[in-house]
Parts: C-alpha cells; sequence; structure tokens
C-alpha cells in the first residue's frame, strides 16, 4: 500500500469529524513518515441533530477536530456547513458543487472516502458525490479513490454479500496505533464503553483482528475503487 501513500497528495473526505481518525488514524500518520500531504474535508457541523446545545457543541467538537489533525499531522483541514444527518435533505448537485469548489486547483492524486454501504446515509452520499467530483475524464488528477471502514457504521449495516466491505488493502499500524490512540481521544464525548464499536478496547481489537487476515499484529482496511496508472 506504501506506493499510494508515498510522495502524494491526500485528500480524506468524512462525513463527521472523528471519522477521519477513527477509519484512517493509522494511515494519515504513515502517509506523513512516506512525504505525503494530507487534508481532511468534513462535509456536516457533525452535531445538529445529535444534541439540543447545538451552539456549545459544535464549539467542543471543532475544537475536537482541530486538536485531532494537529495530533495526526494533517497539513490542513476544514469543514463544510452541511447539517448532520441530513444530507439527503441537500440536492445532490449542491454537494457535488461544494466538493468540487473545495478541490479546485489543490491537485489531489488520492481520495479516501466512506465505503458506500455504510448504515450512515451521510456516508453513502458523500461516496457517490465523491464518485461525480472524480469522474475519470481527461485531465483528472484524482488517481485512486479508496474506500475505509468507520467503527459503529460499516459492520452495522445488513451483512450481505453484496453490500458488505470486503478490504483488498491492508496497512501495518503497529508502530503508530499509540499515537492513533492518543488523536481519538481528543473526542472525549465520542469515546465509548467496551464494548462499543467506540471503544478503545475495540479500536484495538479491530485492528487487530483486520492485521490477523494478512498476518500483521495491527492493520486499517481499505478497498480501493479505482487507480489509474499514469507514466
Amino acid at each position: 500500500m506504501e506506493c499510494y501513500l508515498k510522495n502524494k497528495n491526500i485528500l480524506i473526505v468524512g462525513a463527521h469529524s472523528d471519522d477521519e481518525v477513527l477509519g484512517l488514524g493509522g494511515m494519515i500518520l504513515n502517509a506523513k513518515k512516506f512525504g505525503s500531504k494530507v487534508t481532511v474535508l468534513i462535509a456536516t457541523d457533525s452535531v445538529s441533530e445529535q444534541y439540543t446545545d447545538v451552539k456549545n457543541k459544535l464549539t467542543e467538537r471543532d475544537n475536537a477536530f482541530k486538536a485531532c489533525c494537529e495530533a495526526l499531522g494533517v497539513d490542513k483541514f476544514s469543514r463544510l456547513n452541511f447539517p448532520d444527518m441530513k444530507l439527503d435533505s441537500i440536492l445532490h448537485v449542491d454537494l457535488n458543487k461544494a466538493i468540487s469548489k473545495f478541490i479546485n486547483d489543490q491537485n489531489f492524486d488520492t481520495v479516501f472516502v466512506h465505503h458506500p454501504f455504510d448504515i450512515n446515509l451521510d456516508h453513502r452520499l458523500l461516496f457517490e458525490s465523491m464518485l461525480v467530483v472524480a469522474r475519470p475524464t481527461p485531465g483528472q488528477k484524482i488517481k485512486s479513490i479508496i474506500t475505509y471502514y468507520t467503527p459503529s457504521s460499516t459492520e452495522w449495516n445488513a451483512i450481505d454479500s453484496n453490500r458488505i466491505f470486503v478490504p483488498n488493502m491492508y496497512l501495518d499500524i503497529e508502530s503508530v496505533i499509540d499515537k492513533k490512540i492518543s488523536a481519538i481521544l481528543k473526542y472525549e464525548s465520542e469515546i465509548k464503553d467496551y464494548p462499543h464499536p467506540r471503544s478503545i478496547e475495540n479500536i484495538r481489537n479491530m485492528a487487530a483482528y483486520f492485521g490477523s487476515q494478512v498476518g500483521l499484529r495491527l492493520a486499517e482496511p481499505f478497498k480501493l475503487i479505482r487507480h489509474v496508472y499514469s507514466y
């Protein structure tokens, strides 16, 4: 997987702040070691449908997002202002335009985005928009589209052979797992008790589970959707 992380200009697209570290914290840390630039784009406010004290919760969540990205060494991080859990209320073309506007002139070559069959609808809609934005027209700079596994969303969908997340890429994160956990802890209010999928114990267990599939102690799983070779 190193070839997709070394000296790249990587964009990570997530629906909610904390997706970036839960799904890809180890990848970000490794990509930085490999000399890549990493940008994180979060599409929603992440809180408006989950809390009554939205103003204070938004400040808290944004501060956690900033602290997490800094802990991971992210080069640039931004958030759009679409409503949490309501991307289906947004015109598809408007979501596409917002992502395109952000991407414009930044020369990303690699994009990581949600699995298309996560139980969370925001995740699914972001995947669809990313395919539109990164469609392989002549001159398209985005060469790689890769999906990632998001605890408490990817595994909660129906266990169906046509929808289940089946990774075909694995990244060894044994050397960076403690830094990933430290970054996750910036989202203090989002951490749950075991056996919740967003518990620290499960994050480690999940890394061990995916690692054991390919002879590693700890790994993050990914699925390559498309890669265009050019020389």
